[in-house]
Order: structure tokens, then sequence, then C-alpha cells
């Protein structure tokens, strides 16, 4: 059998950028070249990998500008289409400096927000949100009974993965960090369902902390719920009904999931 996994395609891509100059009355047209090498920034200044700008500008829902227009190789900001910057004049240079300063945001809210402008993850094909899946009954990796049925009225996280997944690895690290957020809170309950032998898993494991509670060999449970591309991420509520569903590796899919367990959890 022949696993699927969804992988962010590498693509370079041309800017061509139009900058009027306010003090003549020419328009100057500029070209630039961009590639996996050129520095890319978010609204914030963080500089962003090449794979997380080119997931954002595979939606088109986002456009390129060049820090410096007089630079022959500029860094570039991602931006949504629409943006407009604003710049505020102050009429009277004294009443600017005594009027009240606003509250910045946080560096975490920051990023908050940027992760929530992002596209929503992609759903999965294999799931409905608002239904209630099949349960199934099996052991995990240390011979512990699971049966889904009798987790209701906790949240339950699904994490449908295989070892040779290479987006499956990229998300392990920031699944971790999920669990840990609710380490201490037993209404949250976290499982990895692996195509994997045991053994397989063990020696993974050797060498990578996953910090799901791991269930091997469960083919089977993949292919009762028809499932065919990985990692599949599914969260069921304390009704054990589908609260949210993915497929593929987005860098907002935490984000998501995070907001999907605290609204479970209300």
């Amino acid at each position: 059998m022949k696993y699927i996994c969804i992988l962010i395609m590498l693509a370079s891509l041309s800017l061509s950028v139009y900058a009027q100059d306010t003090s003549m009355p020419v328009t100057k047209t500029r070209s630039f070249s961009i590639d996996q090498n050129s520095v890319v920034k978010d609204s914030t200044g963080k500089r962003l990998t090449f794979k997380e700008w080119n997931v954002l500008m595979r939606t088109r829902q986002y456009v390129l500008f060049p820090e410096n227009l007089d630079d022959p190789n500029p860094s570039f900001v991602v931006r949504k289409k629409g943006y407009k910057e604003v710049r505020y004049i102050p009429t009277e240079p004294a009443a600017a400096e005594t009027a009240p300063q606003q509250k910045q945001p946080s560096a975490e809210e920051i990023r908050e927000q940027y992760l929530a402008s992002l596209p929503k993850p992609r759903e999965s094909a294999y799931f409905t949100t608002g239904e209630t899946i099949e349960p199934f009954s099996t052991r995990d990796l240390n011979n512990n009974k699971i049966k889904l049925k009798e987790l209701r009225g906790k949240v339950v996280v699904l994490n449908f993965w295989f070892i040779g997944c290479p987006a499956c690895m990229q998300e392990i690290p920031e699944l971790n960090k999920l669990v840990d957020d609710y380490k201490n809170n037993p209404s949250v309950v976290f499982l990895a369902i692996a195509l994997d032998y045991s053994w397989e898993i063990k020696k993974f494991l050797k060498t990578t902390a996953f910090n799901y509670d791991i269930i091997d060999n469960g083919r089977y449970i993949a292919d009762g719920y028809k499932v065919g591309l990985y990692p599949t991420n599914v969260i069921l509520d304390k009704e054990g009904k589908v609260a949210f569903h993915s497929v593929g590796f987005a860098p907002n899919s935490p984000y998501w999931m995070r907001k999907t367990i605290n609204e479970g959890l209300k």
C-alpha cells in the first residue's frame, strides 16, 4: 500500500513592483526576483522560512512588498491583500506628546493575531463537523485498554500518522506543545493512531519524543474511517461529535486545535 503525504511544494516566483516618486511627475517601474533564499518577514518583523511564506502565497490571499525600493536585492514583507499603511501626522506636536499612548500588544498577542489571520487548515474528506464517529476499542503501546465510547465527557484529540510521513514528523513538536498545555487537565485525551508496528514505534521513540498516547498497528482503525492522507487530525467534543478535522500540516493547525479544545471545555 502506498501512503499519500501532504507535502509543501516549493516553487520560485517573481515579483514586479510599481512605485511612484511623489516628488517627480513620473512613475518608476522596478522588478525584483525572489526565491527560496530571499529574506521574507511577517508584519511583526519575524523572519519566515521559505516553507511558511510559500504556503501563504499559494493561498493567493497575500502579496510581498519590498522593504526598500532602492535596494536591488531587498528583503520583503508579506501582507494580506488590501492592506494599506496609514500614517498620521499630528497638526499640533505638543498635543500629540501629551496624548495617552495605547497599550501595545504583546509578542504572544501579535503571534495569535497572525495565526488567526491565516486561512483555516484544510478539512479532511473523511469526517464531517458535527457527526458522531463510529467508536473503536483497542490497546495502546503500553497494552492499556482504550474504548472511545468510554471517553464521552472528555475532549478527545486524534492524530492519524506513520513514521515515514514527512508532514507527520514536521508537526510532532507542535503537537507535543499542545499536550503540555493540557497535561494537568484530565478532561482532554490525546490519542495518536499509528500505522506502524509496536517495535518500529518503540525504536522511533528512542530518538523522537511524541507525547500522545500512541496506538500501534492502527491501520484497521484508519481504514475504518477511510483515512488516506496523513497526517489527519480530529477533535471530538464531550458528546463524541467531530468539532474539528484537518488533513496535512499547516503552520496554524495548533492554533485552531487549541481554540477548539478550549471551546469544548466550556
